[in-house]
């Protein structure tokens, strides 16, 4: 037995009926978005008014409701947010769920009182990038789902924070919060909540063709007892997007296999393949797979033949004549059960029969011209009994809390009720004095029954004592009133134990100068600055020949101000002699030169550089450009004392975000690739980096590409992805951290463009390569000096580019 520890079982609510029937299921919480800032836009999601009555039905069962708020907000979206989150921070909202380190900083400010939960858009992968938002005010952390138990564990034992893990449902192919190739390829940002699933399309790679990059859906009921034993407090079920009868299905089964370790401790613990087989009928993406716990990638976390339902095992097929198609039943068939051809047979088959499992006598009807080989599974991907049975169950569901309560009747004074429940007691009078009885005296039975019709309320008398004079009368009616109003009362008052009622305000006008300071200050610095200065001229190279081409063109060219040179450079940075020796040569000619640190940081990648990278890093490189929380707190602990800039992927996308890396010692960053250019200027830039050029990494995964299709060689090298359009997107392993890092099938190129870019006033302006050859290389160098220096019309552009969001933005 553990009954020390418990598991919160947290379950989506994409809509109201699916928060019903998440709490009917026995979730100990619910995570949902409202109308505005979530990052599933496309669920039904909460009106205010639903939130506000959801938050309360929550609270009166003794559960917790959390707000997504994890999106990116643009600068003007700010100022709508204090006014979206209050009434629910006064309504008794126990957490919102950020990305936005700006979000993070404006939340902790002004609604002091509610707890943080970082997204797991935020990418936290480790330890210390928990530790540093720890330290800024987060209570819970929602690491990344590609971490494995060791490092989930690690976590919990060295913060002591609340750790939430996904344990069922749909997996991302890249590290949620890295992902822009929807954004970039289609507008639909999934930073925005607007993710067009480009990871379940078909691609083609190493001469394999197939859904290459959509993950199997996890599930983890045979993982637990380690789950809970690892530390992780709550067990998030993803599915915003699913029907409420998905929600009440797995929200319930996790329920059941949590209650059953917490009681019975590993020797009780067994997972009925029954219930296995009903979380597979409910979705399920090519099978299930345990996710990352326990294996770092791999082909078979992969659902190469199918991105959606798969189904169960139905139907063997074993004849045809004609369009009838005989078979074998595998499992229990319902009548009104959908059957699913193979792939490329668009119909679907509903039984108008059922049967039983090892039935021989199947039939079914096959569209014209359709012929099915004997052997053939055909898979069921509609269980229309379970789907039924679910939906009764939310439909006709009741929850009710157990109070206790106390009646008195005596002659002459009004008749009194008291209810309580664990924590709220109340009591309603009747409107007339109790009577001596004349012909028909209540009796103490007759009393009780009418006081316990609590009906639909959420309330069930778990006790009720009563106390009456012999031979008194009151009206019926006067019972049911009592009952009704002490009822609504207790409900009430249970609700308003929650209740808070916030002080500082940014429209108040104590308030007010504090909370529109940053505007007035980032807006006069950019009106102040000339559009007429030139930028500073930044490189980042990650090959080592694009490493000597900036170097030659260094020589001749004395404009370049930084060179960013790749971690992983040569494999390892560190070991390509040749690359370190450029970078001195650079230095001594001027040129600063700052370490690109890894996209993902990682335990076994810190504990590399701490032991054999420290010091060259502190003593070797003028700054830093980093990517992640973790490599920040890396630097401070090796005490790095130079600049460090972040990265586009760390999304300063309003200016709460760059004054809270102000704050934490961080002046410089690089201007996020999904804002337009008014948004930019609203931004604005004076301090910023912005990049014209690059083949853009629009996925950063843990998956290999190489490994999926032909093996892990243990070698860093590119692959090529393709597209069912022939769009080509190049694929990097980085084999020392192991993670892909894919790249935009066409770059970004806003070279012509310099007078638009130059009434931004960016201080620097950053040319990014990342797949490009010498040549390559080389055409964009001097693109830059044709247009930014000598003030040319460029003619060497790409053949194919992209203006990225420059032009357009995302919604």
């Amino acid at each position: 037995m553990n009954r020390e520890r418990k598991a919160e079982i947290l379950a989506p609510a994409g809509s109201y009926e699916s928060f019903r029937a998440a709490i009917l299921a026995g979730a100990d919480a619910v995570y949902a978005g409202g109308p505005l800032f979530g990052a599933r836009a496309y669920a039904k999601n909460f009106s205010k008014e639903q939130m506000l009555a959801a938050i309360d039905e929550a609270h009166l069962h003794g559960r917790k409701f959390y707000l997504t708020v994890n999106t990116l907000l643009k600068e003007p979206e700010m100022a709508e947010l204090f006014a979206y989150l209050e009434p629910f921070y006064n309504g008794g909202l126990d957490a919102v769920i950020v990305q936005d380190l700006g979000v993070f900083s404006f939340v902790r400010r002004w609604f002091p009182d509610m707890e943080i939960h970082v997204s797991t858009q935020m990418t936290v992968t480790g330890s210390e990038g928990a530790a540093f938002l720890k330290e800024r005010g987060a209570t819970r952390v929602v690491p990344a789902r590609e971490l494995s138990l060791e490092e989930v564990r690690r976590m919990k034992k060295e913060t002591g924070m609340e750790i939430e893990c996904f344990v069922h449902g749909a997996l991302c192919y890249c590290y949620s919060g890295q992902c822009l190739m929807s954004s970039l390829i289609g507008g639909r940002s999934g930073n925005r909540g607007q993710c067009a699933q480009p990871c379940r399309l078909p691609y083609g790679a190493n001469g394999e063709k197939g859904y290459l990059l959509s993950p199997k859906d996890i599930c983890t009921l045979d993982l637990i007892p380690d789950l809970i034993d690892a530390g992780i407090d709550s067990f998030k079920l993803e599915g915003r997007m699913k029907r409420p009868e998905y929600v009440a299905g797995v929200t319930g089964m996790y329920r059941k296999y949590t209650d059953l370790y917490l009681e019975r401790g590993r020797a009780g613990y067994r997972v009925d393949e029954t219930d296995r087989k009903q979380l597979m009928d409910l979705y399920n993406r090519g099978g299930f797979h345990n996710g990352y716990y326990r294996q770092h990638n791999g082909k078979e976390m992969i659902s190469k033949e199918r991105p959606n339902h798969a189904g169960v095992a139905a139907v063997r097929v074993t004849g045809q004549k004609g369009r009838e198609v005989t078979g074998a039943a595998l499992t229990e068939i319902g009548k009104g059960d959908v059957l699913s051809f193979p792939a490329g047979i668009k119909e679907d088959y509903t039984f108008g029969a059922a049967y039983k499992k090892g039935a021989e006598n199947v039939k079914l009807l096959v569209p014209k011209q359709v012929r099915i080989k004997p052997g053939t599974i055909l898979y069921r991907t509609k269980n229309r009994t379970l789907l039924e049975e679910l939906e009764k169950s939310i439909q006709f569901g009741k929850i009710q809390e157990k109070i206790y309560g106390y009646f008195t009747l005596s002659v002459g004074k009004p008749a009194k009720l008291i209810v309580c429940s664990d924590t709220v007691s109340v009591e309603a009078e009747s409107e007339i004095q109790v009577e001596q009885a004349g012909k028909r005296p209540l009796a103490e039975e007759q009393v009780r029954k009418q006081l316990e019709k609590t009906g639909e309320t959420p309330f069930i008398f778990e006790t009720l004592d009563i106390g009456m004079d012999p031979n008194v009368f009151l009206p019926m009616q006067q019972l049911n009133e009592m009952r009704r109003r002490a009822l609504a009362e207790l409900e009430k008052q249970i609700c308003r134990q929650y209740h808070r009622e916030l002080r500082a305000n940014p429209e108040n006008r104590e308030n007010r100068a504090v909370f529109c300071d940053r505007e007035e200050i980032v807006y006069k610095n950019t009106n102040e600055r000339s559009v007429e200065n030139r930028p500073e001229l930044t490189i980042l190279t990650e090959t080592i020949e694009q490493f000597r081409t900036v170097e030659v063109f260094a020589e001749e060219y004395r404009g370049i101000h930084r060179v960013y040179v790749d971690s992983a450079m040569g494999g390892d940075l560190f070991r390509t002699p040749e690359a370190l020796l450029i970078c001195e040569c650079l230095q001594q000619s001027g040129v600063e030169v700052y370490l690109a640190m890894p996209h993902i940081f990682r335990n076994e990648t810190e504990a590399l550089f701490t032991a054999q990278y420290a010091e060259k890093i502190r003593d070797g490189f003028d700054g830093i450009l980093v990517r992640n929380l973790e490599s920040i707190r890396f630097l401070e602990r090796i005490g790095f004392d130079r600049n460090v800039i972040t990265d586009h992927n760390l999304y300063v996308f309003n200016r709460y975000t760059k004054q809270f890396w102000k704050e934490n010692g961080i002046a410089q960053f690089t201007v996020p690739l999904e804002l337009n250019r008014q948004e930019i200027k609203e931004l604005g830039i004076e301090d910023g980096e912005m990049v014209l050029y690059g083949n853009l990494a629009v996925m950063i995964s843990a998956q290999c590409v190489e490994k999926t299709t032909r093996g892990c060689r243990k070698k860093d090298g590119m692959t090529v992805l393709t597209d069912r359009y022939q769009n080509q997107f190049a694929v990097r392993n980085r084999c020392r951290e192991c993670y892909n890092v894919i790249y935009n099938s066409a770059p970004l190129y806003l070279l012509d463009l310099k007078e638009e870019v130059r009434e931004l006033a960016p201080k620097r302006v950053r040319l990014q390569f990342s797949v490009e050859d010498k040549k390559q290389t080389e055409q964009i160098l001097h693109a830059y000096r044709e247009s930014f220096v000598l003030g040319k019309q460029t003619e060497r552009m790409p053949e194919d580019y992209t203006r990225g969001h420059f032009k357009r933005g995302v919604i």
